[in-house]
């Protein structure tokens, strides 16, 4: 027969219960990590089936926690809230209505603007690497045109501008390493944000915006650039949209080749994100067998780290041919060409801004932005040659622009 438990037994019993508890607490769990390549898996990785917002947003978060501390964003990217995902959602729609209120004609202007300025910053003669100089273009005329921040495109410190730029690249690639990151960065950078948008009442925290509506837009415009440069046709596209810059015009081109196919196959061989990271909780076995373990499951459940591989769908020969890895607008036909339904190359391409109901906010606007900038870029440095661009050996992405420079007549 067993002895009946005396108080001092369960008090050690639920002594060594809670330090066990407590050490699987504190004991680090390493992420299962799975890859989605297939385009089922990534769209059910992106939306899975009965997931709330709630779940998707926490997911994302807790992927991003890196750019809390690289950036100290404090935005929807960053954050499980959903109270912050509304108020981002919110103001950046009310953003996107009033930049598409005022026109692309304006933000055509602006455009035009920001090359002439980063041109007057050079010599006569001098040079300034390419990649620089569209990362400041694009930078003014997205504080102006979209941000709205009331300042004239020449109002600008190119200190200010320069430093933004640098320091958003070298935080975003440093914050993917162990590398040690020099502390005087962020600081620097947030000083240098705030000289620029200087409203604390509508930014409080400007980087939550400025990194969302430049860090893939400039890339964007360099990689569209840098493929159509010496494509006469393609010259010609652009020169079109700078010409009359509208929705048909962007869409329909003139000739055979239209901006939205090229920046179509621009952003297809080179995604903002080449992959998407959730980080999910779930049970380490369907059914914990023990008390201790479901009780485990409940307090820290494991974690898996998941990928959604959108570069891999992008290049798949299974969905785009056997010239998948090959530069050719024409496999983006123009609208009024367009089949009816939807093929599994139209469903990847969509996944470039992500899947409902965390779809990129900014997904039809900004591939005319794109368009409408990179027309200023090309008119002026290729048409009317008020510079000129030297190209380099090989197109870059967020690095990689070495060689390729812009001068000044």
């Amino acid at each position: 027969m067993l002895p009946t438990p005396t108080p001092a037994i369960l008090a050690a019993g639920a002594v060594a219960l809670s330090a066990l508890v407590l050490c699987a607490m504190y004991t680090p769990r390493r992420a299962e990590y799975i890859a989605h390549k297939t385009l089922a898996r990534v769209t059910a990785c992106l939306n899975p089936q009965g997931a709330a917002l709630s779940q998707l947003l926490e997911e994302r978060a807790r992927a991003n926690t890196r750019l809390v501390k690289a950036f100290n964003l404090t935005n929807t990217f960053v954050s499980g809230e959903e109270s912050i995902h509304s108020s981002f959602v919110n103001q950046a729609r009310r953003l996107l209505k009033q930049a598409n209120r005022n026109g692309w004609r304006q933000f055509r202007d602006l455009s035009t603007q920001a090359v002439q300025v980063e041109l007057s910053e050079l010599e006569e003669g001098g040079a300034v690497p390419y990649d620089r100089f569209v990362q400041a273009v694009c930078l003014r005329v997205i504080l102006v045109g979209l941000l709205g921040v009331d300042a004239s495109i020449d109002s600008f410190s190119s200190t200010d501008i320069n430093i933004v730029t640098a320091n958003i690249n070298l935080l975003w690639s440093l914050s993917k390493t162990s590398k040690h990151v020099p502390p005087h960065l962020l600081p620097q950078l947030t000083r240098s944000l705030r000289n620029l948008v200087p409203d604390t009442e509508k930014y409080p925290n400007p980087v939550d915006f400025v990194i969302p509506a430049w860090e893939t837009l400039w890339r964007v415009i360099a990689i569209a650039i840098a493929y159509s440069c010496q494509e006469e046709e393609m010259v010609e596209a652009f020169s079109a949209l700078y010409n009359k810059p509208d929705i048909t015009t962007f869409n329909e081109g003139s000739g055979g080749v239209s901006i939205r196919s090229i920046i179509a196959e621009t952003m297809r061989l080179h995604p903002p994100s080449k992959r998407i990271g959730r980080l999910t909780s779930r049970p380490s076995v369907p059914h914990p067998p023990t008390l201790l373990g479901r009780l485990l499951e409940r307090v820290r459940p494991a974690l898996r780290q998941e990928s959604a591989e959108v570069h891999t769908l992008q290049v798949s020969e299974d969905i785009w041919g056997p010239d998948a890895a090959d530069f050719k607008p024409s496999r983006f036909p123009s609208s009024s060409a367009r089949a009816s339904e939807r093929t599994s190359a139209d469903q990847a391409h969509q996944l470039l801004f992500g899947s409902t109901p965390l779809r990129c906010i900014g997904a039809s606007w900004a591939p005319v932005a794109a368009g409408v900038i990179s027309s200023a870029i090309v008119s002026l440095l290729l048409e009317q040659e008020e510079g000129y661009l030297t190209r380099g050996s090989k197109i870059g992405g967020r690095v990689g622009w070495d060689d390729w420079f812009v001068r000044r007549v």
